[in-house]
């Protein structure tokens, strides 16, 4: 168990958010495989109340998940929110882990874990997508186009699975250039025009 927890702990957190889940996870995967599911709780928790938000995503989308511990839908949503919210005074992730708004916005949209909540959903895929999260970015394209959670607004359909489409490749490319299209025709010339502007000025957000 020291072992287990030691790891964690020698864990520096990166300000890329992609590259330390992959460090959380491998970690978590060594240790489940090494039949020690406490453990990895433990030092987990431990993470989290130190702050780290890598740590609280990772033990979210294991209780997600049902891996090394019961399924939890209810602890992952509460797990993950920890590591989607946005807070100022952060050195890194003061806008939240991307991945971690993500995850918690399909639960929200689906139902997972309490009741659904489309509204919601938006306003997490939206932060997500502000920060670059081609998914998000899709899934926000869509619910623009369908009115799920939010007015219908084809403009920001076309805005995000614009940019969706240049942040992508292969399948996800060609189904955002798919959604694009689709806005595209739904738009007055004015329309397209601030469109393409928002999106020639638009940057991710980072901490």
């Amino acid at each position: 168990m020291r072992i287990v927890i030691a790891a964690f702990g020698a864990l520096v957190l990166s300000l890329n958010a992609h590259s330390a889940g992959v460090d959380y996870e491998e970690t978590t995967t060594k240790a489940l495989a090494a039949g020690e599911p406490a453990a990895v709780v433990q030092a987990l928790e431990k993470q989290i109340y130190r702050g780290n938000l890598v740590a609280a995503r990772q033990l979210g989308l294991m209780y997600r998940d049902g891996k090394g511990v019961v399924r939890d839908y209810a602890r992952a949503r509460k797990l993950l929110k920890t590591a989607a919210e946005a807070h100022e005074i952060r050195i890194a992730y003061k806008f939240g882990i991307a991945e971690a708004q993500y995850e918690l916005a399909v639960m929200l949209r689906d139902g997972i874990g309490g009741k659904a909540d489309a509204s919601a959903a938006v306003s997490w895929f939206e932060q997500a997508a502000e920060q670059g999260n081609v998914q998000a970015q899709l899934v926000l394209a869509r619910m623009y186009i369908d009115g799920a959670g939010t007015k219908r607004n084809s403009e920001r359909a076309f805005v995000w699975s614009s940019i969706a489409a240049t942040l992508s490749a292969d399948a996800v490319q060609k189904e955002a250039e798919r959604t694009r299209d689709l806005a595209q025709r739904q738009l007055e010339p004015g329309q397209l025009t601030r469109a393409r502007n928002l999106i020639k000025n638009w940057k991710p957000r980072t901490s």
